[in-house]
């Protein structure tokens, strides 16, 4: 007669888990100015707006957990949200073995084992997977605003270097600026 006997084994895991979604582009700055002074008075309409000057000369901001960092001499900026967590995960399983048929007691829990560091793991790919889902979804609410602000800006640098170039064209007679609508109108005597 066989003696059934259970085998029963535990699992954890624990996992530092991050994500990050990423989005680059070309600021669209006007060259009515020579290029270093377009540069410069970018750099000066972002640190108006709370860009803090890197040591590699570009500016970055944190903005709802989203950085946004521009490179005034390579004309780019990049949105960039990041999400982290660390979760520890657990599972047990357990089967009956017996004395005289079938695998032995270590085989049962090797494969056991084995059976559970694989679902472990396929939860935390799971964990990771939400955890990529919500920085993107962070990226996407901040987006729309970070354009609306960055579109400002280039709008604001554009009409200070047109302000400047009119400024050594001649004598500026006249400036009606209408930011609601973003017309500059200026009128230079020759």
């Amino acid at each position: 007669m066989s003696r059934a006997y259970r085998i029963r084994v535990r699992e954890s895991i624990r996992r530092d888990l991050s994500a990050s979604d990423e989005i680059s582009c070309d600021l669209e700055l006007l060259e009515i100015l020579p290029p270093e002074q377009m540069r410069e008075l970018l750099r000066q309409e972002l640190q108006g707006r709370g860009f803090e000057l890197q040591p590699d000369g570009k500016l970055s901001r944190q903005q709802n957990g989203v950085t946004i960092t521009v490179d005034p001499e390579q004309g780019t900026v990049s949105v960039k949200a990041e999400a982290s967590e660390s979760v520890e995960l657990e599972s047990q399983r357990e089967e009956l073995g017996y004395d005289d048929f079938g695998p032995s007691e270590e085989q049962i829990r090797q494969r056991l084992q084995q059976t559970l560091n694989q679902e472990l793991e396929r939860r935390a790919e799971q964990h990771r997977a939400r955890l990529q889902t919500k920085a993107t979804e962070q990226l996407e609410g901040e987006l729309a605003d970070v354009q609306k602000e960055l579109n400002q800006a280039v709008n604001r640098v554009t009409a200070e270097a047109l302000k400047r170039k009119a400024a050594s064209l001649g004598q500026i007679k006249e400036i009606t600026e209408d930011p609601e609508q973003g017309s500059l109108t200026i009128t230079v005597e020759v």
